[in-house]
């Protein structure tokens, strides 16, 4: 029954925060992976409701959007709450890029709800939207659970204590969390960070 409850309460805060309220979706992911390790929750357990809890907050953000995006500017509190200040910012890498901005914003902090909100706003397909959003936190999941997994107590020490099925598991966040560093790097190239293409050593914009 407490695994059960602190499962809910996992996906609450995820969804929660997921929308904007301070509740940061990594360090809950964290603290959840730690919670797994001692015992509190079961690793798969984790993972799946974590990846709903993130999921179901990305899609109220885009539907937010697909619905309401444009009266959103004239709100002041809704404003200020899903960051449209920075809208314009994105709006040329989502009309660029598409649902490739959709899945690197997973791996941006702080473009994440702006750019999901303008792919609703501006009008990036559902089906294309789903298929990148589930990419994105299929990694940023497993990877960010593991991180709290692992280094709750040391690497050598969680790692004799897991039974099989969690040694794979493991092994497949800490593949995932390999691929989340590489990709938050190569987002941050992509131009949805709004720091334009890069430049040479003169300072102007490489040719094509």
């Amino acid at each position: 029954m407490l695994s059960h409850a602190t499962l809910l309460g996992l996906f609450v805060l995820l969804v929660g925060g997921g929308v904007g309220l301070p509740i940061p979706e990594d360090v809950t992911l964290i603290g959840a992976g730690v919670l797994a390790q001692q015992g509190v929750l079961r690793l798969p357990a984790v993972i799946a409701v974590g990846f709903a809890g993130v999921a179901i907050a990305d899609w109220i953000i885009y539907l937010v959007g697909r619905r309401y995006g444009a009266e959103l500017v004239a709100h002041p509190r809704l404003a200020r709450l899903f960051g449209v200040e920075r809208l314009e910012s994105v709006r040329e890498a989502v009309a660029r890029h598409g649902a490739r901005a959709v899945f690197f914003a997973r791996f941006l902090f702080g473009f994440r709800i702006v750019t999901f909100l303008a792919a609703g706003t501006f009008g990036v397909a559902a089906p294309r939207f789903a298929v990148a959003e589930a990419a994105g936190s299929a990694i940023f999941v497993p990877a960010t659970v593991t991180l709290g997994f692992l280094f709750a107590h040391h690497a050598e020490r969680v790692i004799e204590h897991v039974g099989r099925a969690e040694h794979w598991i493991v092994l497949a966040g800490l593949a995932g969390l390999a691929v989340y560093l590489a990709l938050r790097a190569l987002a941050a190239r992509t131009g949805l960070t709004g720091e334009g293409p890069p430049r040479d050593a003169a300072g102007s914009p490489p040719r094509r």
